[in-house]
């Protein structure tokens, strides 16, 4: 039977090597709970983030200054806070439940990042992650509420190598990727230097930035071309399924500069007609399933040209009309289109200024005169 968070915290008793100590739980509850808006407090999904928040500011300031304090994961993290601090005692019961589900909305909301490349197009940028030293993936984040995929690209790509990709950005040029309800979308970002010096501007995220040859990268599940390379296993699940696609961008672009616009530009694999197959040479052999994926990757362009502009997509392929009302009656009800109203441009004001007064005696009362609280009667400045 899995130990939830909570039995461990009962069963790690007095030993300060297994207990977040109580003043550093007071520090962060005020720092991160106690001043917030009660509003996030009362959703469990934004409380989770607060306490994620709570979470790194305790790997980055409070275990660097003190090694000793316990190294635990998130979880065990944010049943100790929440057991701590009175006002989020009620989430207690179902601790569990909740932090699951806070899990789940987390894996479904979009990321946004960047492939960096060097002018010649043979080197592009990856990260390697804090946690393992093996992962290696783009640099590339979650979107904030209100951030657009562009703010959100050059915000992360900033925080995890302090390179600014602002001048560089081409908000039609990206990759986009789908995958169990999730998007990433990696904006195609040429002409980086290599002699760019990379400093990660956050703490225990990012372990190192390195520049990385193409084609040493794996394209499929199984490609052992860069471990040939380097000599070892490198973890890049989240890499591999742009390489192709990147491979493709890059040559189309080449015989664009070459050749000239007269040359038929090559398509990248729609969604419609991915499979695995396409992604995985060993499957035209027989070998593994060629039944159809739940991921692709489009590239701007071909999302630009295959979607009508005027009909807005909602969830699994749905227009926003389907999706709010579903059946194909409300679909033939006439739409109807909003109308401004007239304004009369011989006129600077509205009609609701045409009988509009100003009462000067009514304002001359309200300042202060003798007989009021400010002057009483009698009274002499002298």
């Amino acid at each position: 039977m899995e130990t939830t968070a909570g039995q461990r915290l009962k069963t790690s008793g007095n030993d300060p090597n297994k207990v977040i100590p109580a003043y550093v739980l007071d520090d962060l509850s005020s720092r991160f709970i106690i001043n917030s808006r009660p509003e996030e407090i009362h959703t469990t999904a934004r409380l989770f983030f607060l306490i994620e928040n709570a979470y790194w500011f305790y790997l980055d300031f409070h275990r660097v200054e003190n090694p000793r304090l316990k190294d635990c994961q998130m979880k065990e993290f944010a049943y100790s806070l929440i057991n701590h601090c009175t006002v989020l005692n009620k989430y207690l019961q179902g601790f569990d439940k909740h932090f699951e589900s806070w899990r789940q909305y987390k894996r479904s909301i979009q990321t946004c990042g960047a492939i960096m490349m060097d002018p010649d197009l043979k080197y592009i940028v990856l990260v390697q992650s804090y946690a393992s030293k093996n992962n290696w993936g783009f640099p590339k984040g979650k979107i904030n509420q209100g951030e657009s995929p562009a703010q959100c690209a050059i915000r992360e790509v900033l925080e995890e190598t302090g390179f600014d990709i602002t001048p560089h950005l081409q908000a039609d040029e990206y990759l986009e990727r789908v995958s169990n309800e999730q998007t990433s979308l990696l904006y195609l970002v040429p002409g980086i230097s290599l002699d760019t010096i990379f400093l990660p501007k956050t703490r225990r995220e990012i372990r190192d930035v390195q520049w990385f040859p193409i084609h040493t990268l794996p394209t499929y599940r199984g490609d052992q071309t860069l471990k040939e390379a380097v000599g070892q296993n490198l973890n890049l699940y989240t890499v591999t399924p742009f390489i192709r696609h990147l491979k493709a961008w890059i040559q189309q672009r080449s015989e664009k500069g070459t050749k000239g616009k007269g040359r038929q530009k090559q398509k990248l694999v729609p969604q419609s007609t991915y499979n695995s197959s396409q992604e995985n040479p060993q499957t035209r052999k027989g070998k593994g399933s060629n039944s159809q994926k739940t991921c692709f990757v489009r590239y701007s362009k071909d999302i630009i040209e295959s979607e009508d502009k005027s009909v807005k997509q909602g969830r699994r392929g749905m227009t926003v009309f389907q999706t709010l009302f579903g059946s194909k009656e409300a679909q033939a009800q006439p739409v109807i289109k909003y109308k401004a109203p007239e304004v009369d441009t011989n006129f600077f004001y509205s009609k609701s200024w045409y009988n509009f007064s100003l009462d000067t005696e009514g304002m001359m009362e309200l300042l202060p005169h003798e007989g009021t609280f400010y002057f009483p009667k009698g009274y002499s400045s002298s």
